[in-house]
């Protein structure tokens, strides 16, 4: 079954190989694959009592990932970071790129610029995952949930953990992505955290 636009939306810090893998599993279902980049943002840290936003259980949820620690690299860098990757792992495919405030953060604009016919897809992995299909259920979207048990599991923080420890990453990156974090100073950043 394909839908017209599936979203999907994350952090990406930084992409790597199980986004990727992920990314494939979405194309199978999606006539267009519209992928978010959301900015690093808690919502006290923009002065917003959770208790006013439209999920606010999820909010608080959500905020919990979006800690500076968590999050060591800036929005402008992950939405380059995706563009060239997906551009390089799938030249040819139906994925659209943008981003920007935290869709919980911002719903009333969000739900205006979102695509007709669209639908979540969120994979079968954690209470993470869970919460945000609930949030994205109690907002009114269309949502389905896959089996993503067959993917690499992968995380950014086992990433970075490898990239500070001086490990292999080859395994854990496209080439594009490790290119581009060496190139810019990023991948010695994150080392040195």
């Amino acid at each position: 079954m394909q839908f017209e636009n599936v979203i999907w939306e994350g952090r990406f810090q930084p992409i790597h190989l199980g986004h990727v893998a992920y990314v494939r599993k979405l194309l199978e279902y999606a006539k267009h694959l519209l992928v978010f980049v959301v900015e690093n943002e808690r919502s006290s840290d923009l002065g917003f009592n959770p208790n006013d936003l439209p999920v606010p259980e999820f909010t608080e949820i959500v905020d919990a990932h979006h800690a500076p620690e968590k999050n060591p690299l800036p929005f402008w860098f992950r939405y380059r970071l995706v563009v060239e990757t997906l551009r390089d792992e799938f030249p040819d495919a139906p994925i659209i790129i943008w981003g920007g405030r935290r869709l919980d953060l911002s719903w009333p604009f969000s739900v205006k610029t979102l695509p007709p016919g669209r639908i979540f897809i969120i994979p079968e992995r954690d209470s993470f995952e869970d919460a945000k299909a609930a949030a994205w259920t109690k907002l009114g979207e269309k949502v389905m949930r896959i089996d993503v048990s067959t993917l690499p599991k992968i995380s950014a923080s086992l990433l970075r953990e490898r990239i500070r420890s001086g490990q292999r990453v080859d395994d854990l990156l496209c080439p594009t992505t490790e290119r581009i974090l060496r190139e810019t100073g990023f991948y010695e950043k994150i080392a040195q955290q």
